[in-house]
């Protein structure tokens, strides 16, 4: 029972506090995973992937996925029920609140100093996820080093990926299907 009122507490945290959405909530959520041991950086690493996959809020999906890791059935709950009761609580807030004084210079100057603290946990949630996926576990010194690190197909796919996203704007479920599909064939 402690470990579902720790998880629920947790995740409780991480949505009160998670601006920026899921990508960006995700070095929170890897940070307070480490208190429970319940997965190393690898499986994180899959834990991104399956959220980015499946249906439904990335926040949402990956402590379903922690919360199952942890203490099963009930643990995804309790971690499901935390991620999502701040923001049902903060949302109800912050319409009443806003429709008052979005236009207030305080509420302006609020909102343009979260939008450069999103984009950095998203920036941190790429470079933990990229450690993972496209490097090696031994990084030598030096540019040589990095690059001799790195992991050829899967950065490839990386790339191809982000070209075929931004230029061709090729849907994410047909880009997730395709590259699942390579990495089966070539990866495993």
């Amino acid at each position: 029972m402690k470990t579902l009122v720790d998880l629920f507490l947790t995740f409780a945290k991480i949505g009160l506090v998670g601006f920026g959405g899921g990508a960006a909530i995700l070095p929170l959520i890897y940070q307070g995973m480490l208190d429970f041991n319940s997965m190393d950086p690898e499986e994180f690493a899959e834990l991104f992937a399956i959220s980015q996959a499946t249906p439904g809020p990335m926040a949402v999906n990956a402590a379903t996925f922690s919360g199952f890791e942890t203490a099963g059935i009930p643990g995804a709950v309790a971690a499901t029920v935390g991620v999502a009761l701040p923001s049902f609580i903060l949302v109800g807030i912050c319409v009443r609140f806003l429709s008052r004084y979005q236009e207030h210079r305080l509420v302006k100057g609020a909102f343009a100093g979260i939008r450069p603290v999103a984009v950095g946990l998203i920036a941190a949630g790429f470079v933990m996820i990229g450690q993972t996926a496209l490097l090696t576990s031994e990084i030598g010194s030096g540019a040589v080093g990095l690059f001799a690190a790195i992991k050829p197909l899967p950065a490839v796919m990386a790339a191809a990926t982000f070209v075929l996203a931004k230029k061709f704007k090729v849907n994410a479920i047909t880009l997730i299907i395709a590259m699942g599909a390579a990495g089966a064939l070539f990866c495993s």
